[in-house]
């Protein structure tokens, strides 16, 4: 298993947590995902390795920005 450690700024409800853990699980082998609202922690298990790039992209569609 991999993880994946990052930060998500723009969030401000639970709709935003919850629309950006729907967008993570997309990933292709990710297993969990988990997002805090509080401090914008997040987390990606998968099966494969998953770069912090693909995050990146995919979250950009929902306006919102991860980085390390």
């Amino acid at each position: 298993m991999y993880t994946l450690d990052f930060h998500i700024t723009n969030l401000t409800c639970g709709a935003c947590v919850k629309m950006s853990t729907s967008t993570l699980r997309k990933l292709p082998g990710v297993t969990d995902v988990t997002v805090d609202l509080p401090t914008g922690a997040a987390r990606v298990t998968s099966e494969q390795e998953v770069h912090l790039s693909d995050v990146v992209e995919l979250l950009k569609t929902n306006s919102y920005i991860a980085a390390l």
